[in-house]
């Protein structure tokens, strides 16, 4: 019968009235009629709750409305952002040094503004090892031990050398021109005796070092831990001459070996100039 069934609806092409005369040839009784007539005039069914859940998943949705998201308007550069920036400069560059006690009101008067802004730049300062928060509350400028000294140019000496490693295989011309320019300024600054250039200068020529590796996470690192050492670095520096004479020498193996493409050698270079760096601070500072 089944057979018979198909056969039949195959060949109507019109909905079927189970008054019209049947073909006796078909073989279907009135009965069988009546529910081949259902079948073919049986409205569509409607989506199933899973078939309708389904095409809701798959839909574009309306974008979320942004009103109420925040609470106020966002400033470009909020009070604690620049409490932060300006802290963090003054430890980096000395005028606030190892040792030196941090109160948080009488930066809030200088800089006319309640406590909370500094009080919140100091917790993110005291996050990155800038500054120490006492449990009675006291915050003050860290120095470093020689282990932790030791510790941190082993760490930086490991990471700029993986930076090296990871560079392109092709530097960008306008890099070498970029890194001889920095080079070119570091030996001027040392010929005048300008140590604050010279540090500056000698922080970017590494901070391009870092940056053709293309590793963000590591760059932000080693930025982390060399603004940490800047005090130190700039003491040292002008102890010998305005800037070391051997760090220039090391800087020109690090670019000769760049400049022939042995990023291995241009590694190892580096390497041996973050230790060599060590040795000349234990011995300077």
């Amino acid at each position: 019968m089944t057979e018979t069934l198909r056969s039949t609806l195959a060949g109507v092409a019109r909905p079927l009235d189970p008054t019209e005369s049947v073909p006796r040839q078909t073989g279907l009784d009135t009965g069988t009629l009546q529910i081949v007539y259902s079948v073919c005039n049986m409205p569509p069914r409607k989506a199933t709750t899973r078939r309708r859940r389904e095409a809701d998943v798959s839909a574009p949705r309306p974008a979320a409305d942004a009103v109420g998201l925040f609470e106020a308007p966002l400033q470009h550069r909020t009070l604690e952002e620049r409490a932060y920036e300006n802290i963090r400069s003054a430890i980096v560059k000395g005028r606030l040094a190892p040792g030196q006690r941090i109160v948080a009101s009488a930066i809030a008067r200088a800089a006319g503004t309640s406590r909370i802004p500094v009080l919140q730049a100091l917790r993110r300062l005291e996050s990155e090892g800038f500054v120490r928060i006492n449990p009675h509350r006291d915050v003050v400028v860290p120095g470093l031990s020689p282990e932790e000294f030791r510790e941190r140019f082993l760490m930086m000496a490991a990471l700029e050398a993986l930076c090296v490693r990871e560079a392109e295989s092709q530097i960008a011309p306008v890099t070498f021109r970029q890194l001889r320019a920095l080079q070119g300024e570091i030996v001027a600054a040392r010929r005048a005796g300008d140590t604050g250039r010279a540090v500056n200068a000698d922080g970017r020529f590494h901070r391009i070092l870092w940056e053709i590796s293309g590793l963000r996470q590591v760059v932000q690192v080693l930025q982390n831990v060399w603004d940490r050492g800047e005090y130190y670095r700039v003491i040292m520096h002008a102890r010998r001459g305005g800037f070391a004479a051997e760090s220039i020498a090391e800087h020109e193996e690090i670019l000769s070996a760049l400049e022939t493409g042995d990023r291995s050698r241009a590694a190892r270079a580096v390497e041996r100039h973050r230790l060599r760096a060590m040795e000349r601070l234990a011995r300077t500072t």
